[in-house]
């Protein structure tokens, strides 16, 4: 009787001690998803990427990320070569433990995008290169495959709002809002990195888009400024 109890006891204490060990993976995962955001994406961008807070709740399958910043590669001034006031986000709660998870939404909200060229090119072209390294290689070489599939995503909208994108520190201008539509649906899945090339290779192709419009706007304000240098001199 005596190690029938112990026995009990134990497995009561091995229940309870797994029932803490959930419960603090739950209260913690807003902080554990901040950590892992900003430890893989430098391996998928290039360049530092820091998180200002999460807020996720699982049970709806909605949550925000505030204050994200995206740093230059190396070889590029610029302290950053993006920062996003927030992305917010729309899961279906009942695919967040399936190989594929079907993100509903994705709203990058307000983002400031800075282009600036180097003696490599340009840095957005930078990032998107080094995306693409990160993608998954085709089944035909013959290193070894990872055990582990990597989990893969369908989202049926990306919304990028209230844009700016700013050259080099001269000229600001606004971008139109972007939609994507259906990424990863013919696939049955995309990985996080062909979505990120997706997405950052129209962020990309819209800001380099608008230049002409910034130099545009540069010439207006030379011109405007020469105009009103001769009123002076009169």
């Amino acid at each position: 009787m005596r190690l029938r109890t112990v026995i009990i006891g134990i497995a009561v204490l091995l229940v309870l001690a797994a029932g803490g060990a959930l419960w603090w993976l739950y209260a913690s995962r807003d902080a554990l998803i901040k950590r892992a955001i900003e430890h893989y994406g430098p391996e998928l961008t290039g360049g530092k990427v820091s998180v200002k807070s999460v807020k996720l709740e699982p049970v709806d399958g909605r949550g925000a990320i505030s204050g994200v910043a995206l740093g230059n590669p190396p070889g590029f001034t610029s302290p950053h070569a993006m920062t996003l006031g927030e992305v917010r986000l729309a899961v279906d709660p009942g695919t967040l433990t399936s190989a594929v998870v079907h993100v509903r939404e994705i709203s990058l909200e307000a983002p400031s995008i800075t282009y600036e060229r180097g003696a490599q090119g340009d840095n957005l072209s930078a990032i998107q290169k080094h995306i693409e390294s990160r993608l998954p290689k085709s089944k035909g070489g013959t290193g070894a495959q990872d055990a582990s599939p990597p989990r893969k995503f369908i989202i049926d909208h990306v919304r990028v709002r209230n844009a700016k994108v700013n050259y080099g520190g001269v000229a600001t201008v606004d971008m139109p809002d972007i939609q994507l539509r259906d990424l990863g649906k013919k696939s049955n899945g995309a990985t996080a990195a062909e979505i990120t090339k997706e997405v950052w290779t129209e962020l990309t192709r819209v800001a380099i888009s608008r230049a002409p419009a910034a130099l545009e706007g540069l010439r207006d304000k030379a011109k405007d400024a020469a105009e009103r240098l001769r009123g002076l001199a009169k």
